[in-house]
């Protein structure tokens, strides 16, 4: 490379360079955690609708007058 190569290329690493990691940064998408997904939350409400049956058991006969 010539010296203006040179000062060409240390142009484009001091700008294109970061440029194109903070786009890739700010745009790339990102993994959903597998219990964020719209599945893992509806199960997840599903489940507080229907108490565990040992849980159910207990609260009866707590419940009950004696």
């Amino acid at each position: 490379m010539t010296g203006g190569g040179w000062v060409t290329f240390g142009w484009v690493m001091v700008f294109v360079l970061p440029s194109a990691v903070g786009l890739a940064a700010i745009f790339w998408p990102e993994r959903i955690p597998k219990d964020r997904t719209v599945q893992a939350i509806q199960r997840r409400i599903e489940d507080e609708d229907d108490p565990p049956p040992l849980a159910w058991s207990l609260r009866l006969r707590h419940e009950r007058p004696v």
